[in-house]
Order: C-alpha cells, then structure tokens, then sequence
C-alpha cells in the first residue's frame, strides 16, 4: 500500500499547492494589473474572483463526475484545463481575454474537492489528517502565489506568475497517470445533464447579480435555482441528491465554509490595496514578502488541525478557527499604520484561523455522509466558500470604489471579523468524526 500512497499523496499535494496559488496569484499583482489593463476597482475584483466564481459553477458537476467515474481519471481532465488558462492569462493584453483563461483555470478549481475523494479512498480510516494536510497544503499554496507572484511580476513579467505554476501541473499531469490508484468500478448511471445546466445557470447568475448589484439577476437566481430543486427531486439519478444537501453536517459546515470565505477573501483583497497607497508604496514584490511568514505558518497549521479535528473534534476546531480569524481581523481593523502590524493581523487570520477552520469544516461535511458521496458534500462547502468569496471582494471593492481613505480601510477589516463570528452559533450542528467500522481497499 505505500508504494502506492506515497507518490499518489505526493501528486495529490502538489496539485494542492498550486492551486492554491493560481487562485491568489491575482491578489499581489491587482495594482500591476489595473495599470497595465486599465481596470477600476470593480473589474479588478471580478478579475480577482473569475476563478473562484468558476470553480463554484463547475465544482458540484465535476465532484460528482469523480464519485460515479473515479478521482483519477477526473484529475487528469481538470489539470490540462488548468494549464490551457494559465497559458491564456500570461498573454491577456485585454480584460476579456485574461477573464477568459481565469475560467478556464476555474474549471480546475474542482480539484481538492476530487483529492479528497481519492483520498478518502486511500486513507480510510485517517481522513481528517488527510483532509488536513491538502487543505493545509491549499493554504500553503495561496500564500506562495502571494509570495511568488510579486518578485516574478518585478523582475521578469507578469506573464511568469501563470506560466510557472503552468508547467508544475503540466508536469504533474504527465506523471498522474503512472502514479495515481486505478479507480474503482464506474456507477453505470447516466449523468443529470439537466441538473448540472440549471445549476451552473443558477450559480452563475447569482455571481452576475453579486458582481453587478442588480436585484432582477437575483431574483432569476432564485428562480433558477427553485427548477433546479424541481429537477433534482424527479431525478432518476440527480446530479446532488438534496438528501445530501439537507444533512445537518453538510449545511452548517457549508455555512461556516461561505462566512469563512466573505471574511478572509475581503481581506485579502484590501491587503494590497492597502499596501499599494501612498502610505506605503509597497510593490507587488514587497507585497509579497509582507506576506511570507503567513506562508510558513500556514505549513504547519495544515496537518496540525487534522490531528485537532481528530483529537479533540471537529467542533473545537471550528471554533477556534473562527476566533483566530475575526482576532486577526479586528487587530488589522484597529492597527495597520505599519507593515509588522499588518503582517502579525495576517499571520494570525490567514496562517492560523482561516487553514483550521477550512479543515475542520471540510471533514465535518465529509462525516456526514457516505463515501460515495464524498465529492458532491466536500463540493457543496467550495460552492458555498466560493459564493461568500464573491460576496466579501465585492464588498471590499465598493468600499474602495469612491474613496481609498483610512475609513474605508478600517470599516471593510471590522466587517470582515463581525461577519465570520456568526456561524458561532451553529457549531452545535457539526458532526465528529469516527472511523469506519471497515476500511475501502483500493483497486
């Protein structure tokens, strides 16, 4: 069995990582990119979260997929589509262009979500570490694309911050097939096409509204999404069964999951705003290394809070997770008038509460249901997560759009760790993790 976990984790955690990193590649560079673009506030933050916004839409469809037809052959999909976006974006010289290989790079986005059920696959019965090391290596990743993408934009171009993560998975892509478990018999049910049109129809109109602020969208959005519960209910085989939907673990973990992601996205987005005003002058290299030592904590709070979670349970962890984050928050509200200051905030928000309460909430919803379904409740939490980061760069965003003031500055920080304190009250709702009573071999 280690030969074939080891190098399969190994592949799982690389994958991981960068795309952790293409996700936040964006964030460092935003001022950069609004120069050489031409972009205002608004599409520097649709630009910012196109691939998030992607990997929400695609996210359900391609967990599925991974349940019924298998992790391995999924992966192998989502990694080329990753490469073909990266590639596009390095050689945008238009707004419409670099949005467009920002979704294609989202369609990969739906990778940890596929990890994690080849991972339940490889690690039956030590889930949560497992679970805990790839969220924490997702973590790990944001931080180096932080870290990576100013000194790469500085000294080469903007073009490398897309393509060096491009020939990682490139690279990956090539060795998955060698290295990665065979899959296990595929389901013959034919796959809920209608449900997954009206779905992605759904999600990617309400991220329209977000974006545009329009109440007409919204209410298509709503619309929308009531046929698609009609769908799904006479369904002979639904893309998401709604029983999945309506389990207690599943719900509040994805609750917790889509504060969590309004919070830290909406700080991540004024960070560098921040840090690009004439106070501070900062270049998109010197971003980066104010950013650093989130990296390094993040390393260890992946696997740690797997063994929290597995230790003193789930519960705990998303508690402390959420206090850590708003702490973080509200210290870089009350001070950010020097670069340590908005380091420490950081390193407490970003290193410390958002990599615990990520892995705590992903396994709480992978515990509330059985393997089978592993992808379709781990996607449920991005789809959420993903929704909340749209909602909390927007937010930031319209904040900045009148006036960068100090005010302005502090009112989004104060937000951002009122908001992610709410799901405290339904942290009775998230289930613990047991072992199975039998462990899935791996074909």
């Amino acid at each position: 069995m280690l030969s074939i976990t080891r190098p399969a984790m190994l592949v799982l955690a690389v994958l991981a990582v960068t795309i952790g990193a293409l996700e936040s590649i964006p964030f460092p560079a935003l001022p950069l990119l609004q120069r050489e673009l031409g972009l205002d506030p608004a599409q520097a933050g649709l630009l910012s979260t196109t691939l998030i916004i992607t990997s929400a839409i695609t996210m359900p469809i391609v967990a599925r997929i991974a349940d019924d037809r298998g992790g391995r052959r999924t992966l192998l999909v989502l990694t080329w589509c990753i490469v073909a976006g990266a590639v596009l974006s390095a050689f945008a010289t238009t707004f419409p262009v670099i949005l467009m290989g920002q979704f294609l790079q989202g369609l990969g986005g739906g990778i940890l979500p596929v990890s994690f059920v080849v991972a339940r696959q490889l690690f039956p019965d030590s889930t949560p570490v497992a679970v805990g090391w790839l969220t924490g290596l997702f973590t790990v990743g944001t931080g180096l694309g932080v870290l990576a993408s100013g000194p790469l934009a500085d000294v080469l171009s903007r073009q490398w911050m897309f393509l060096l993560p491009a020939l990682v998975v490139a690279a990956v892509a090539l060795a998955a097939p060698f290295v990665l478990p065979g899959d296990a018999k595929a389901r013959t049910a034919r796959l809920d096409w209608p449900g997954g049109a009206l779905l992605a129809l759904t999600l990617a109109t309400l991220m329209l509204a977000l974006y545009a602020g329009a109440l007409v969208l919204l209410a298509l959005a709503l619309v929308l999404g009531a046929a698609w519960v009609l769908v799904e209910r006479r369904a002979a085989h639904p893309l998401v069964d709604l029983h999945v939907l309506r389990t207690r673990g599943v719900w509040t973990a994805s609750v917790v999951a889509g504060v969590l992601g309004a919070s830290y996205s909406a700080t991540y987005f004024l960070v560098p705003q921040l840090l690009s005003t004439p106070r501070f002058g900062a270049t998109p290299s010197d971003i980066s290394l104010y950013l650093f030592p989130t990296v390094v904590v993040a390393i260890v709070v992946g696997p740690v809070s797997g063994l929290l979670v597995r230790k003193a349970g789930a519960r705990v962890a998303v508690v402390a997770g959420l206090v850590l984050t708003a702490a973080g928050t509200l210290f870089l509200a009350l001070w950010h008038e020097m670069p340590w200051q908005i380091v420490l905030g950081l390193l407490v928000t970003l290193g410390l509460g958002v990599g615990t309460a990520s892995t705590a909430t992903y396994t709480s919803a992978i515990a509330s249901v059985r393997q089978e379904n592993t992808g379709v409740a781990s996607a449920t939490c991005g789809i959420a997560r993903a929704i909340g980061a749209a909602l909390g760069v927007q937010a930031a965003a319209v904040l900045l759009t009148d006036s960068p003031s100090a005010g302005a500055f502090r009112f989004g920080f104060l937000l951002a760790a009122a908001v992610v304190l709410l799901p405290l009250a339904l942290v009775g709702g998230v289930p613990e993790w047991s072992r199975p009573k039998s462990v899935t071999t791996v074909p």
